[in-house]
């Protein structure tokens, strides 16, 4: 039987073990493959496990199901949203959801919405194995439109109020109104460290390193950057971890 990578996106933990239950249960296609209590760390699961359905809570604090799939450009999963209320219906549709679902979830539309999903992929000739894409597009929205851009693609981002000026290796710079902890949530955190309040670093990008005042790396357009004397640990920790391909 072909399996279908699910993942649970809900702050609600009780809620969360309600519809793993189900579908472990009672949904043999799907497997479950990870679990997320809030928008942000919804987003960097998304991006690590690459599920093949996301079930998706509405209503949840700091960043809904509504806001969390903003800015997923290559968004090649389907969608079930998850709630408790019944006026968020349109606005589910028009973010193109396989189905909605109403809270206490009820078994035969629980199934009723997998066997949509299963039709999605059917129609689209099945599943793909793989786990990884080649492209990582972030859309980057800005006064005069947007950008889409390949997050390989960003040497380092700085903040500037409610706003993100985006660093990129061809030289080019993008002014964002997304602000840096906004970044941080879509950014994969493989690849992106957060080195200062203002700052958050491609660590695939770094040159060189210095101890000059608590922590300072050098990036590969020439830009000096500082560790935070509160993260250097934590940098040390993250790059030990991780190899950093020079480039």
């Amino acid at each position: 039987m072909q399996k279908y990578r699910a993942l649970i996106v809900d702050d609600e933990e009780n809620s969360r073990s309600n519809t793993k239950n189900m579908l472990s249960n009672y949904c043999p296609e799907i497997e479950i493959v990870g679990e997320a209590g809030s928008g942000p760390e919804g987003k960097v699961k998304i991006q690590e496990l690459k599920p093949h359905v996301v079930f998706l809570d509405i209503n949840m604090p700091g960043m809904n199901g509504f806001e969390m799939l903003e800015g997923i450009y290559n968004r090649d999963f389907c969608v079930v949203f998850l709630t408790a209320y019944s006026e968020h219906g349109i606005n589910a549709v028009k973010a193109g959801a396989t189905d909605y679902l109403m809270k206490p979830l009820i078994l035969g539309e629980l199934q009723g919405a997998i066997r949509k999903v299963i039709q999605h992929y059917e129609a689209k000739g099945g599943i793909s194995t793989k786990t990884e894409v080649d492209k990582n597009m972030v859309l980057i929205n800005h006064s005069k439109g947007f950008n889409l851009v390949d997050f390989k693609d960003i040497i380092w981002l700085e903040a500037n109020d409610n706003y993100t000026t985006l660093y990129l290796n061809t030289g080019k710079k993008i002014v964002a109104s997304k602000t840096l902890k906004e970044f941080e949530a879509i950014l994969p955190t493989t690849d992106f460290f957060r080195s200062h309040r203002s700052t958050l670093i491609n660590v695939s990008y770094i040159k060189e390193y210095s101890n000059n005042e608590g922590g300072e790396v050098i990036l590969s357009d020439g830009t000096h950057v500082q560790i935070s004397k509160a993260r250097v640990q934590e940098f040390a920790d993250f790059i030990k971890n991780r190899s950093v391909s020079p480039k």
